[in-house]
């Protein structure tokens, strides 16, 4: 995993141009704002990467300055995120989507569209399930610290539970995790 790191949009659209037919994978460097260098945005990369039918997949920390994220072709029963579908309707009206990505767009099935936990409508915690998190402070602050992202991902994790147990025990790991100072996922 070397990454490559571009200092904007346009070098990244002009690597993909070349090569997004041909390769499978690409790791994308990006710094940090605090390091002050010229960097391509997370942002910029997917709807970059939503030209040509691409999608940007697990991310890798390189230390204090900087991380990767990994782009792949996307798959043709691949899920679409809200998010994305709307990226790909405000890019096709700027005129920058490309055929291989209008094919993948067009390849997307309804049924594993906006499925991601971003996506649903449950963004807290039930008052019952967060008067238990509350009582462990210590755990309470670091979960509150996170990003939104990530509450997001695990308050949709312990709701999506069927049986209530279950949900108590999802918040237990959560709960121990968070007291550690550590994330689950």
């Amino acid at each position: 995993m070397t990454p490559i790191f571009f200092k904007d949009q346009k070098e990244f659209r002009a690597w993909l141009r070349v090569n997004h037919s041909q390769e499978q994978e690409l790791w994308v460097g990006y710094y940090k704002v605090k390091t002050g260098k010229p960097s391509l945005t997370w942002s910029e990369s997917v709807d970059q990467a939503l030209c040509f039918g691409w999608i940007d997949g697990l991310r890798r920390s390189l230390g204090t300055e900087s991380y990767c994220i990994r782009f792949t072709p996307r798959r043709k029963n691949s899920n679409w995120s809200a998010v994305n579908i709307k990226k790909v309707k405000e890019l096709r009206a700027s005129g920058l989507m490309k055929e291989a990505g209008l094919k993948a767009y067009k390849l997307q099935k309804e049924k594993k569209s906006r499925v991601y936990s971003y996506d649903k409508t449950a963004t807290d915690l039930s008052a019952d399930l967060k008067k238990l998190f509350q009582k462990n402070k210590k755990a309470w602050a670091f979960f509150e610290e996170q990003a939104p992202s990530y509450k997001r991902k695990m308050i949709h994790w312990i709701l999506s539970a069927k049986k209530r147990e279950t949900r108590e025990t999802r918040l237990k790991k959560t709960i121990d995790a968070s007291e550690h100072h550590t994330r689950l996922y």
